[in-house]
């Protein structure tokens, strides 16, 4: 093995040593401070996680967006099953959506298989910043959809889940 093989053999080692340290410390977080979150930035922040994220056929059609005003968090707390009491004290919500002009397939399953890559993305990003995030999943109560549509959900998206976002208590 000549000399260039064992620097690039040293440098993956390295890389996976740090992967490693990162999906040791990610954890989800349900208690958030009160400490404003500067949304610009986690836009960035999440930007960059998208961008990187892999997606089938090259779609990109995964897309976000941040809810950050009180009252419209208090009403997702009650929509989502899963962020039942405790997603409104997150500083910020981040739904996470597909756009469904791009899944030209009868495949209900690949705006989910998209989701989920930029979810894990979003995990780990998020972990090597200042802020902490816990994933929500995408249930509603039926009684509720109506609610969420109205207020969450244009007609050609799906909405995929929502990552409560914000620094931990």
């Amino acid at each position: 093995m000549d000399i260039f093989q064992k620097r690039y053999i040293a440098h993956q080692k390295r890389k996976a040593k740090v992967l490693e340290e990162i999906l040791k410390e990610k954890h989800s977080t349900r208690q958030f401070s009160s400490r404003d979150v500067d949304i610009e930035q986690l836009k960035t922040i999440c930007a960059s996680a998208l961008d990187k994220s892999p997606s089938s056929c090259d779609r990109k059609a995964i897309h976000l967006e941040y809810i950050d005003d009180k009252d419209d968090k208090r009403l997702l707390s009650g929509l989502l099953v899963g962020g039942t009491g405790w997603i409104h004290r997150a500083n910020v919500i981040v739904l996470i959506k597909a756009d469904m002009v791009a899944f030209k397939e009868n495949l209900d399953y690949m705006p989910y298989l998209d989701a989920g890559v930029v979810i894990q993305s979003l995990y780990l990003t998020l972990t090597t910043s200042a802020y902490k995030c816990c994933y929500v999943n995408p249930n509603i109560r039926k009684k509720h959809q109506g609610i969420f549509d109205n207020y969450f959900q244009p007609s050609f998206t799906k909405f995929c889940g929502a990552m409560a976002v914000g620094y931990e208590k």
